[in-house]
């Protein structure tokens, strides 16, 4: 199942809450290009959650010099 791209008044609300969440000093002038960056990700992510994967796959191993 695949979830709707998100808006960009959602992103901007994302931005909106997680910046005092996150106690992060933004200047007003970035909210739109960090509302972008948010949108982008979103839709990497789905793309990521759209693989089916069988219950039977397991991580690949971690090799260590």
């Amino acid at each position: 199942m695949t979830s709707p791209p998100l808006t960009d008044e959602a992103a901007g609300a994302v931005v909106d809450a997680m910046i005092p969440l996150l106690g992060i000093p933004m200047a007003p002038e970035w909210r739109d290009a960090v509302a972008a960056n948010v949108k982008a990700t979103a839709a990497a992510a789905a793309l990521v959650l759209e693989v089916p994967l069988d219950d039977a796959v397991e991580p690949a191993p971690v090799f260590r010099a």
